[in-house]
Order: structure tokens, then C-alpha cells, then sequence
């Protein structure tokens, strides 16, 4: 596709955010959801013979079989990091943490040509993708009751991205797409936004350290995030592209099906990526194509490589700066 229209860009500056429908196509989809069932494929035996699963509905397709197997386990994580595309925020990375670095979610989701198109509308031609990003799949609420959750499988609360990333990369800029592998409605739980809330101040609003699992998880206090909030329902293969300093989170999935998406952050090259211990790579570039990393598999070794280092590591820290705020009336 030929990028955003001049009334989408303005509508973007306006508001912070902005909802494109059937950006990526029907084969690209399926090559997606052709990866991930291959996960499970994979991963569910595993879980088995350790005795973490006791029905692991082979044959399913992957948005029915992974919501029957998520509930079975005591821990999310034991098969949630091999969904993921991003390392585990963890103080102490393990040398065997999953990751997905397959070359569908490379090739048809962070390299898919629409996506960076659009990118290029509002960033300009020399883009990088930023390692800060994840699969989420949210099964129905009910599905996750008792299991101890985050956000990647669950309600997110009140955000600016610009606030996950670390010290050295605030003042970049840096543009979310949001990808829709699945519908999201207001009932299965997609993004709400406050439109213009990235318009004001010059820098990012006070985020609470969370209290979830995910060493990573920060919240904007209830009492600072506006009371204009809408919903961005978007429908699958659409995007819903977001301004770094734009407040939003998600609604739960009240469905019985998952809702599933793709994080993905892309800033211009050169600047700080926000999470430097992990892999940026140039995803176009106008000024030398050679720069742009093409290979899945070189994608993938990256990661391996940045897994190893991390895991030598006596302690890995992820974005402390809010920290300072554990004990403000506001977080309480």
C-alpha cells in the first residue's frame, strides 16, 4: 500500500493515534498463525512429558488449542516466552529463555512492507525496528481466572510507551503499530486511547512501578489519565498506530475466543532504541538499502547471541526509572 494519505497524517498529529484497516494480507496471516500452531506443535509435547499438561488437543488450530492449554499450567510463562518476539524482562534471563524469532513474524509482520510504508509517512525512510515489542494473546477473561498474569495475556493498564523504554532514549521519536491478527472489539478487549494526550508537556507523565510479574510493568496513576478515553476496535490484518506519549491501554476480553496482536515500535536510525541490550536492526532505508537487515536467520542468531550475553549477567535491569515513585500517594 502507498503509505498514509495526507488526511490520515494530520489526523494522527491531531490526535496521537490513528486506525488503518486491512494493512497486512490474507497470506500474510496465515503464515503468522501457520508459525505459531508450529510453536505449539513443538512446545505442548514438551509441557507434557514434564507433566505440566495433561490434554494438549492436538490438531486444534492455534487460536482454539492455545487458550485450552494456557489454564492448564501454574505458569504462564512456561509457554507464553515462546510466543513472545521479544526476551523475557527478567533480573536474571535464563540461557534457554523461548523467544519466537521465526522467520513468518520477521518477514510478514516486522519487515511487511505496508506496515513500513506507513511507518515511512510519519518517520521518514530511514527505519529502524525497535526490540521493544511483543505478541500479545489474550484468551477470555475466565480462561486466565487463578493463573497469575500480565499484560501480555490480560488487561493493560494506563501507559505511554515512551515510559517502558530506558533513561538514555527519551527525548527519541518513535512510532507504535499495533497489529490486529484477530478482530479487536470493545468486547474482546482492544486498545482505548485519551486522543491529543501526547500534546503538552515535553516530557513523559509519572508511570507507577508495577506489582505484576513482568519486572517491566508500569502504570499511569487513575487520578492522571483523563476522563476522555475511546475505544480503537480495529479489524484483523488493520493497524492502529499510536504517538509515543499517547495514553492507552486495554480492556479485558469478555469473549470466548482470544484476541491476538503484535507490538511493534519503529524509530528513525541512528537514535537510541529505548532497550539497547537487545537487537534493533535497520528495516528500511532509503539513503544505503544494504543496511537493511533481510536474512530471518541472521534475525534470529542476533537474539540468541543477545540471550547468551544477558544470561552471563549476575543481574539484568529493565527501565528503574520509575522506581522512585513506589511509595507516592498516587501508586498506592
Amino acid at each position: 500500500m502507498p503509505g498514509l494519505t495526507s488526511e490520515q497524517i494530520t489526523f494522527f498529529e491531531d490526535n496521537g493515534y490513528l486506525i488503518v484497516e486491512n494493512v497486512l494480507d490474507a497470506d500474510s496471516l496465515t503464515a503468522v498463525e501457520d508459525e505459531y500452531s508450529s510453536i505449539l506443535d513443538r512446545e505442548v509435547p514438551r509441557l507434557a512429558a514434564e507433566g505440566k499438561v495433561t490434554e494438549t488437543y492436538d490438531g486444534m488450530p492455534f487460536a482454539e488449542r492455545y487458550p485450552r492449554i494456557l489454564p492448564q499450567l501454574q505458569h504462564m510463562y512456561d509457554l507464553y516466552e515462546h510466543l513472545d518476539i521479544t526476551l523475557p524482562l527478567m533480573h536474571d534471563v535464563p540461557s534457554d529463555a523461548g523467544i519466537n524469532t521465526g522467520p513468518a513474524v520477521f518477514s510478514h509482520v516486522l519487515r511487511n512492507p505496508a506496515i513500513l510504508d506507513i511507518a515511512e509517512s510519519l518517520m521518514g525512510p530511514e527505519l529502524s525496528c525497535s526490540p521493544v515489542q511483543h505478541a500479545r494473546i489474550k484468551p477470555p477473561k475466565q480462561v486466565m481466572d487463578g493463573l497469575a498474569v500480565d499484560s501480555n495475556v490480560a488487561k493493560t493498564s494506563w501507559h505511554q510507551d515512551e515510559a517502558v523504554l530506558n533513561d538514555q532514549a527519551t527525548d527519541i521519536s518513535m512510532l507504535t503499530v499495533w497489529v490486529a491478527v484477530t478482530d479487536a472489539t470493545v468486547e474482546n478487549g482492544c486498545m482505548v486511547c485519551v486522543p491529543g494526550s501526547h500534546k503538552g508537556d515535553l516530557e513523559v507523565i509519572m508511570h507507577c512501578p508495577g506489582k505484576s510479574i513482568g519486572s517491566a510493568e508500569i502504570y499511569i496513576p487513575a487520578d492522571l489519565v483523563g476522563s476522555n478515553a475511546v475505544p480503537m476496535p480495529v479489524g484483523k490484518g488493520g493497524v492502529v498506530l499510536l504517538h509515543q506519549r499517547t495514553k492507552h491501554g486495554s480492556l479485558e476480553n469478555k469473549t470466548d475466543r482470544i484476541r491476538w496482536s503484535f507490538d511493534l515500535r519503529y524509530y528513525v536510525t541512528g537514535a537510541n532504541s529505548g532497550r539497547e541490550v537487545f537487537p534493533s536492526f535497520v528495516a528500511r532505508s532509503a539513503r544505503d538499502p544494504g543496511l537493511e537487515l533481510r536474512d530471518p536467520d541472521v534475525y534470529a542468531a542476533n537474539w540468541k547471541a543477545a540471550r547468551a550475553y544477558l544470561s552471563s549477567l549476575d543481574r539484568v535491569e529493565f527501565n528503574n526509572r520509575w522506581k522512585r515513585y513506589s511509595d507516592h500517594p498516587l501508586c498506592a
